[in-house]
């Protein structure tokens, strides 16, 4: 809460009332440690059993630089952030917007991430189970290499993350890797370690499913070697190794047209695009794409209400609960808690805003300047400390959310509710307490 670019909400409301950078935090500050000190108070006292905080917590023996696939990239964009934070506060005071303040250094880390894939610097594969073409080509049977793609990707499935770039026993695959070009000549070159390797990929989803894809290559048979096999197609949906036995795989039979084969070659353009590119194809798939309808959903019924004229009868209404700043400062700050809840909070803040400047509301007698002060910050406590109230209530709790369930993990819509209803009440009342007291200081 205490700074500007602290949350979306946060922006919204000052750049409704064109509060500057400073200005926000000076009157922020001290309602932001009241709400930490509180909130660790009561979290105590609601998690002071030793089944949800044990005496002793032994901390993993891991080597914290371990974690960071790149501490080059993690540098940069620290130095990015700090000099879009240090632009962020110059140009408040000339009431610039965000978007054009934050745009270009977004567009210098984009810059980046594309430089490095582009170069080949990316070290994450064996986290975000990806590997690159080269890889494919000289991975050998039973290799160290080998074990360790498997490893990776055991570890993938256990926590929970997609199994990306696991390739499927295809024709258009082994096309894409092992043919000299892009056209079907009747003949592919294949290398046996790359089929064993998709093997061992398919043998590790079967023991998390239980069971076995109805497309397979049976490559249990074939004896290792460093040398490339020879593939012809004798039927559309079958192929013959030399020294093997036919290996039946997906093949086209000729319609091309199908929705199965327009998919198919989606995928293939996707592979392409995470063997080039496979730092950028991490960071999409981690994006939480889901939640974004709900979002959208929001944003036009908060622009139906707007235009369909309910925002003027909202804002006369608003004026019945502003006699004082005290019972102002109260009451839009609830009131927003319970709309975070039902709209969720960025939304709220848009309505809310527009509340407050309605001409219905500006007017009032009852509108006084520490009124407006006051019903301002309201508004950004609420919509900060309202979005911990449930996980739709923000854009962030549904985030987190989507997060953990990526992780076979979860908390649960109820049982977050329950545990931040002992804390968050007592939170907010003591925060709005708290711009309360320096409204009366100020005014």
């Amino acid at each position: 809460m205490t700074l500007y670019i602290g949350n979306l909400t946060n922006v919204v409301a000052c750049q409704a009332y064109n509060i500057s950078f400073i200005e926000y935090s000076a009157w922020m500050i001290l309602p932001t440690i009241a709400a930490i000190a509180v909130c660790y108070i009561m979290l105590r006292i609601n998690f002071r059993k030793e089944k949800y905080i044990p005496v002793v917590l032994k901390s993993p023996e891991v080597d914290p630089r371990s974690c960071l696939v790149d501490p080059i990239g993690a540098i940069f964009g620290l130095t990015v952030l700090t000099c879009s934070l240090i632009c962020l506060i110059g140009t408040s005071f000339a009431h610039v917007s965000v978007w054009i303040v934050t745009g270009p250094f977004a567009l210098i880390t984009l810059c980046r991430d594309i430089w490095y894939d582009w170069h080949g610097n990316f070290k994450g594969h064996q986290e975000f189970g990806l590997t690159t073409a080269a890889e494919d080509m000289e991975i050998g049977a039973g290799s160290d290499v080998s074990r360790s793609y498997t490893e990776g990707l055991e570890s993938r499935i256990e926590k929970g993350l997609p199994e990306v770039a696991i390739p499927e026993p295809s024709i258009a695959h082994t096309t894409q890797i092992f043919s000299n070009g892009d056209d079907w000549n009747g003949e592919y070159v294949v290398d046996p370690a790359h089929l064993s390797r998709k093997s061992s990929a398919s043998s590790v989803r079967e023991k998390r499913e239980g069971k076995k894809d109805d497309v397979s290559v049976p490559l249990g048979e074939m004896q290792p070697t460093n040398e490339k096999q020879t593939i012809s197609v004798d039927s559309p949906t079958q192929l013959s190794v030399a020294g093997s036995e036919t290996m039946t795989v997906a093949a086209d039979n000729g319609n091309s047209g199908t929705p199965e084969v327009k998919r198919s070659g989606i995928k293939k353009y996707v592979s392409r695009f995470e063997r080039r590119f496979p730092l950028l194809h991490a960071i999409a798939i981690r994006m939480p794409w889901a939640i974004l309808p709900f979002t959208f959903s929001m944003f036009i019924m908060v622009e139906g209400l707007s235009d369909s004229g309910w925002i003027a009868i909202f804002a006369n209404w608003a004026t019945k609960v502003i006699p004082n700043y005290v019972a102002a400062t109260y009451a839009i700050g609830f009131i927003s808690v319970l709309l975070c809840n039902i709209f969720n909070n960025v939304p709220m803040t848009i309505l809310v805003a527009r509340i407050l400047q309605h001409p219905n509301f500006i007017n009032s007698p009852l509108a006084t300047p520490e009124v407006k002060k006051g019903c301002l910050f309201a508004l950004v406590v609420g919509s900060n400390l309202g979005a911990c109230t449930t996980l739709i209530s923000s854009l962030a709790g549904l985030m987190w959310d989507s997060v953990l369930r990526s992780k076979n993990s979860g908390v649960g819509f109820w049982q977050f509710f329950r545990w931040n209803m002992g804390v968050m009440p007592v939170v907010i009342f003591v925060s709005l307490s708290v711009v309360v007291i320096e409204l009366a200081v100020m005014f």
